[in-house]
């Protein structure tokens, strides 16, 4: 946010109307989402006028609002109430409570909440718009979406997102005074343990063992993995504006293996913990040269059974293979070991016990052949979001980490950090390793 002595309240006001200005002149008639970088810029420095300027207290009590608001618009996903308000109309509390099997007080003051931070927004005071007889005291009471409801609406891909957010995060913060009480003011050295396992009652599972025993949960979190709002999506894989130019193993792959799948078989590019192949579909459009039977998927059963099972275009002729990325790598030699959103996820311990698969994974006689490890870093000043990502990662029993942490797993792994290339754009890296 920046110090006192940083922030300048005139400079800052006439930055904020400067881009106001020019976000107003550049938003047509209609268009909400248009200028991103120029709206983070204008909503960044307001927030930081309003952070320096208001009262203190009024400050601390702004954080109150945002639990409350957090609570109200989560169990409004919970009940899928966004998705009875009409994009291009309203409803009255009656009516919605009566959708939702719901006390009509109850739900108007949940949306009371809504309304007054402007997540929800008044529709017309018109009686008629019920067929509940007049006497209620909520029946000309109407509510409808705002810029930001939709959102939250079941069909959103930013939906799961927001439940997903509660159960990795609002969840366990709300547990940590008795998790640290019990296991110790220090960070989970483990997956069992963790603040997020304490928080679901299953203290002695992994993440992926407790999410099977909540399975909404897990849908949720399902659909949120396969959001480019999560997982990104059309990844920049070649050329100046990628983080990492993969050009080199499409010509490598030309001659490295055109052998299809069967005993003895090496691939050439293997993508460790993939999910659903949604990175290996951009490598596969981007990198030419590179065929998808020369390219292995890999992650746990449940997963592979489910990307099997919605296998088409450039997916249908990539490998696909059940296996544990804790274990012994199965299939050596590859060219290129892919870890992508993996190590962010696990303490430093698991994170050389999978990256020393890969590295005895790695064929000893190919010089050129690489571990990559694509995710978030911890930048050397943490934005807002990128301390949140921290945060969460911790309730997880993993980390974000900078250059030094990565190379110190490298080298505990039998590895050797050849390439540390970053985005100046985000906080994403990807982490170039070659066998020691």
């Amino acid at each position: 946010m920046g110090s006192v002595q940083d922030f300048h309240l005139v400079t800052a006001a006439e930055n904020l109307l400067k881009n106001a200005k020019k976000l107003a002149a550049a938003t047509a008639p209609g268009v909400d989402d248009n200028e991103p970088e120029l709206r983070r810029c204008v909503a960044s420095t307001a927030k930081k006028i309003a952070f320096m300027t208001a009262p203190r207290v009024d400050v601390v009590k702004e954080d109150w609002v945002t639990l409350a608001e957090v609570g109200a618009w989560n169990i409004f996903i919970e009940w899928e109430a966004f998705d009875f308000i009409p994009l291009n109309g309203y409803i009255s509390i009656v009516d919605l409570a009566r959708e939702l099997d719901a006390q009509e007080s109850l739900v108007a003051r949940i949306a009371n909440l809504l309304l007054a931070t402007g997540k929800l927004l008044p529709g017309p005071p018109v009686a008629s718009c019920s067929s509940t007889p007049p006497q209620s005291p909520y029946a000309n009471i109407t509510i409808r979406h705002s810029r930001i409801s939709p959102l939250y609406m079941t069909s959103h891909p930013v939906s799961p997102l927001c439940t997903v957010a509660v159960g990795n995060a609002m969840r366990p913060f709300a547990r940590w005074p008795d998790y640290f009480d019990i296991y110790g003011r220090c960070e989970p050295p483990e997956q069992r343990f963790t603040p997020f396992s304490f928080a679901w009652d299953c203290p002695d599972l992994e993440p992926w063992e407790v999410k099977a025993e909540y399975p909404d949960y897990a849908s949720a979190f399902a659909r949120s993995m396969q959001s480019k709002e999560m997982v990104g999506g059309d990844t920049v894989l070649v050329g100046e504006e990628a983080v990492y130019d993969m050009a080199w193993v499409g010509e490598e792959a030309k001659v490295f293996c055109n052998y299809k799948p069967w005993e003895n078989w090496t691939p050439t590019l293997v993508d460790v913990g993939g999910g659903l192949g949604q990175l290996l579909q951009d490598v596969l459009r981007d990198v030419d040269g590179l065929r998808p039977e020369q390219c292995l998927l890999q992650d746990r059963r449940e997963v592979i059974d489910k990307a099997k099972d919605n296998r088409d275009g450039v997916l249908a002729k990539v490998v696909m293979m059940e296996q544990d990325f804790h274990e012994e790598q199965p299939l050596k030699g590859g060219l290129v070991y892919i870890l992508r959103r993996i190590l962010l996820d696990y303490p430093d311990e698991a994170s050389v016990n999978i990256l020393q698969h890969l590295a005895d994974a790695l064929p000893d006689d190919n010089p050129k052949a690489r571990v990559l490890i694509m995710e978030e870093r911890l930048l050397e000043v943490p934005t807002t979001q990128n301390c949140l990502v921290d945060v969460v990662m911790l309730n997880l029993g993993g980390k974000l980490r900078n250059e030094a942490m990565f190379r110190e797993l490298a080298t505990a792994a039998g590895l050797r950090v050849v390439g540390f290339h970053v985005s100046h754009r985000t906080s994403n890296c990807v982490v170039e390793c070659a066998k020691a």
